[in-house]
């Protein structure tokens, strides 16, 4: 029985350990993020600073203050997928 188990949790450890490659560009997020939106009850006035991020509705906004403005007017859980254009 002790063996069995043994057995068990090197193979999943060496499961675990495995190298597992995924394609993915420098400076690429794999996972989205949120905008700081929180605080903003209403659409606020944004810096025209182009900063560009790409939003998971595949928009690309000026900046993170931009995606909030649309996030706000329509009521979408719009977030940031990565940094730059889309």
């Amino acid at each position: 029985m002790a063996m069995h188990l043994w057995i068990v949790t090197l193979t999943l450890a060496a499961f675990l350990a495995m190298d597992r490659e995924v394609p993915v560009s420098a400076g690429e997020h794999l996972f989205s993020r949120l905008p700081i939106c929180e605080h903003m009850a209403e659409p606020p006035k944004c810096p025209q600073t182009p900063k560009p991020i790409c939003g998971t509705n595949g928009v690309t906004y000026k900046n993170e203050c931009h995606l909030c403005v649309t996030r706000i007017k329509t009521r979408n859980d719009i977030q940031i997928m990565k940094d730059g254009k889309c």
